[in-house]
């Protein structure tokens, strides 16, 4: 009887995984119709692009579209001096987000989870910016960046500024098809 009930549990927590995971993938599929579609950032990927910003105390990090807070957590947990803000449009990824941050209440006083549209934000305070959005999204925002005070950092995944005007630039490539690329405004 008790074999019979633990096999029975198996599968139900099988069945219960495998409809977590058809409806992630369909979250994502669905995300594609957006100008920016959620596709989560590969966590060595992460440790690089927050390893590359040179983070300093006190300065202000945002990312845009968090997510899930993976890049947010990741610099929060390295830089224990910095408030560190995700600014996500989705009310799923702000979900997710807010429960990891609810997992780690030590975070609790440095991160924020915003519901914004990033497109429609003043960047200017930010001395950080991380960023894993569409050549589009980039062409979108590049007018923002310019507008960005002498010294901040833009850190962007797989996708490149087209504009590098006022911007010093530093690629690293990651394998065949990954680079991480770095910008920091010089005026």
């Amino acid at each position: 009887m008790l074999v019979i009930s633990l096999v029975a549990v198996i599968k139900l927590l099988l069945l219960f995984l495998a409809f977590m995971l058809l409806g992630t993938v369909g979250f994502i599929m669905a995300s594609f119709r957006n100008k920016v579609p959620f596709v989560p950032t590969p966590k060595r990927i992460i440790r690089m692009m927050v390893d590359m910003a040179g983070i300093q105390p006190n300065e202000r990090i945002c990312d845009l579209g968090s997510g899930t807070g993976r890049i947010i957590f990741t610099a929060a947990k390295k830089n224990k001096q910095n408030l560190v803000v995700g600014f996500e449009k989705s009310f799923t990824l702000r979900l997710i987000s807010k429960f990891w941050l609810w997992v780690r209440p030590w975070l609790k006083k440095r991160v924020r989870i915003i519901e914004a549209d990033f497109f429609n934000l003043d960047l200017f305070d930010y001395n950080v910016i991380f960023c894993f959005l569409t050549p589009e999204a980039m062409r979108s925002l590049a007018p923002k960046f310019q507008t960005l005070k002498p010294g901040s950092r833009l850190i962007s995944y797989m996708f490149p500024l087209e504009d590098t005007q006022n911007f010093q630039e530093a690629i690293e490539h990651v394998g065949d098809k990954d680079s991480i690329y770095y910008y920091k405004k010089v005026s």
